[in-house]
């Protein structure tokens, strides 16, 4: 049984998806709960539980979880493997997770390149898993990209400096229209909060973006795309 602990942003989640596919035997990830749904929907073998349940949270604290619920207990008893993405090798999480799974192979990874890494940030972290005996296949994915399909088009981003101009993407909208090629335009929850009301109304109008607000919603517009352009963001992330 491997755990795998992991509560970063959702482009770091996206990035986790490949070692999840690689890992030997039933998975289970405990992160929040839409983002470990998607996973279990999304690889065979992977469970999901919620990283805001209380046992989990208090791992953190420097005195740990002094009960367990009889499930959570039995996770930890059966566990041979625990990924953390949440912690160090040295900090109170870590030591907590040790006495409670003391049969367990703990490697705790970064979410981030090392300032001195190159190449992909999996790769590094396939490597590490590796070194402490962690089995992660390079799992080949079949295509599934409809040749007919639209262009999804995602214009937002968390980080304002990481945005390509708005006009920019209208621009890149119109040609596509002018040349016939399908286009599906998705919205997220910093763009309906950052954006002016009447910049929406005119992307709903003109452009027929759709709001994406949960996971599901953002997998569904995703599923079926001849292609994906966007920014430096989470749904970018998800769609590769």
């Amino acid at each position: 049984m491997n755990l795998v602990f992991h509560q970063a942003a959702l482009g770091d989640f996206a990035l986790i998806l490949p070692l999840l596919r690689g890992l030997d035997g039933p998975t289970t990830l405990i992160a929040p709960w839409s983002r470990g749904r998607l996973a279990a929907a999304l690889i065979e073998d992977v469970s999901a539980m919620d990283i805001e349940m209380f046992e989990f949270t208090r791992l953190h604290s420097d005195d740990g979880p002094h009960t367990l619920s009889p499930a959570v207990a039995e996770l930890f008893e059966a566990a041979q493997t625990v990924i953390s993405f949440v912690s160090q090798d040295d900090d109170p999480w870590a030591e907590h997770v040790v006495r409670l799974a003391a049969q367990c192979n703990l490697v705790c990874l970064d979410t981030r390149p090392q300032d001195d890494q190159f190449g992909h940030v999996v790769d590094a972290q396939r490597e590490k898993l590796l070194s402490h005996g962690i089995a992660v296949a390079e799992v080949e994915l079949e295509p599934t990209v409809d040749p007919h399909g639209p262009l999804v088009i995602h214009p937002g981003s968390g980080g304002r400096d990481k945005c390509w101009p708005r006009d920019r993407f209208e621009q890149l909208i119109d040609a596509c229209r002018e040349r016939h090629r399908p286009v599906r335009v998705i919205f997220g929850e910093t763009e309906a909060s950052r954006w002016p009301q009447h910049v929406l109304e005119h992307w709903h109008d003109h452009f027929h973006a759709v709001g994406c607000g949960s996971l599901e919603q953002l997998v569904e517009q995703l599923m079926g795309a001849s292609g994906y352009v966007g920014n430096d963001a989470g749904p970018t992330h998800l769609a590769a």
